[in-house]
């Protein structure tokens, strides 16, 4: 996992295949507005939400694609553990390229505003969560192939 300013976010162009195409993507839309976009190499989703407790979310893990995760407004908190560490609740769904995990909440990190984070296939995440006071959000979650 990576987190990190969005200033920075150029610097790990060459641990993310195709990341240059999904910013110029995102760029070029201007406002980001909420919905799927698809760009050369992968696609996108806004969203926006209110997050939920941590302790009745289950983590997610893909193997595909890699979560580039944009905070726009407002902030998450996202539990993280390897996958190594945690216990298969529902089979992963190639279809959707996802599986749903359970397991201890050890590791959280408060993400906002102009921050992103990445989740590699061997992170169990728990994204859009709180500890203790809920938070609004708006981000930009990119997938970008793995291969």
């Amino acid at each position: 996992m990576i987190i990190d300013k969005m200033d920075n976010i150029r610097f790990y162009a060459d641990v993310l295949p195709k990341l240059e195409n999904g910013l110029k993507a995102i760029e070029a839309m201007g406002t980001p507005v909420l919905g799927r976009y698809e760009f050369e190499g992968g696609f996108f989703l806004v969203q926006e939400g209110e997050t939920r407790p941590l302790e009745e979310k289950n983590y997610e893990a893909h193997r595909n694609y890699i979560d580039v995760q944009i905070l726009l407004e407002g902030s998450e908190e996202v539990g993280w553990e390897h996958l190594s560490d945690l216990t298969v609740k529902v089979p992963y769904n190639p279809d959707k390229d996802l599986e749903f995990l359970t397991g201890g909440s050890e590791h959280v990190m408060k993400i906002s505003a102009g921050m992103f984070w990445v989740g590699f296939p061997q992170d169990g995440h728990k994204p859009g969560a709180h500890t203790t006071e809920q938070h609004r959000y708006k981000k930009i979650v990119l997938k970008l192939p793995v291969k």
